[in-house]
């Protein structure tokens, strides 16, 4: 049924790339490199231990071993490709009513690729695959249950499609908004993306961005198996400040 859902939309949205401009123009490359305030939230579980995910934007600050976030687009007018590369290291620490307390170490690396087709000259579908690499260890203490600890990796590739509008005003600016959905079924059961940007054109080749961004992902897996278990439902989201340099 989910595949069934996919196809569908993904057949309505193919329709629609027949609409659009038909004259290409020459290549304009883009590389962006950006940081991110994230929030995150939500619950990870690994067998029968379960921690909830609650950290805030000075907390992401304050777990954060490493992080690196970039993206590359190539657009000749009607098609676009776009690479988008997250990497992040945290580690945090949840205290819970009953004295007991919840540590969560998790690496995430994420890569989202997308072919778009321009539909209007501010309108565009997308068409990709978003991959997600998980590495997570979880560990629960309390005077009940004494030390209770458990590792996982996990990792898998969700289908996405969706819209992005980008609006320009003035002689410098842009707003943009873009939305996507995946996963299906096909990697995890639901992913949302959302971004909203609104951009500054310095010059020919420097633009400077501030946005907002939500990745939401709900993976589950081994479901018949209580023991080897593994589920991420987590909300990642804040405001994200980048520069770009286009060629």
């Amino acid at each position: 049924m989910r595949c069934r859902k996919f196809g569908t939309i993904a057949g309505l949205l193919m329709a629609s790339v027949l609409m659009g401009p038909a004259q290409a123009e020459d290549w304009q490359h883009t590389l962006i490199m950006y940081g991110m305030g994230a929030t995150m939230d939500g619950e990870s579980q690994i067998g029968p231990l379960s921690v909830p995910v609650d950290i805030s934007m000075s907390q992401v600050f304050d777990n954060l071993n490493f992080g690196a976030m970039a993206a590359y687009r190539a657009d000749n007018g009607i098609w676009a490709f776009t690479t988008d590369a997250t990497y992040m290291n945290l580690g945090a620490t949840e205290h819970f009513s009953d004295s007991r307390k919840g540590d969560v170490s998790m690496k995430q690396t994420t890569v989202m690729m997308t072919a778009g087709r321009r539909l209007t000259d501010t309108l565009e579908a997308n068409f990709g695959i978003a991959y997600f690499d998980l590495s997570t260890d979880l560990q629960l203490k309390g005077p009940l249950i004494g030390t209770r600890s458990a590792s996982v990796g996990a990792n898998w590739i969700d289908p996405t499609i969706g819209l992005a509008w980008v609006q320009p005003f003035g002689e410098h600016w842009a707003f943009s908004l873009r939305g996507d959905v995946g996963g299906f079924g096909m990697g995890s059961d639901l992913l949302i993306h959302a971004l909203t940007t609104l951009r500054y054109q310095q010059n020919e080749h420097l633009s400077w961005a501030l946005g907002y961004r939500v990745i939401s992902f709900d993976y589950e897996e081994n479901e018949d198996r209580p023991l080897e278990y593994e589920k991420f439902d987590i909300t990642e989201q804040g405001p994200a400040l980048g520069v770009a340099y286009t060629f």
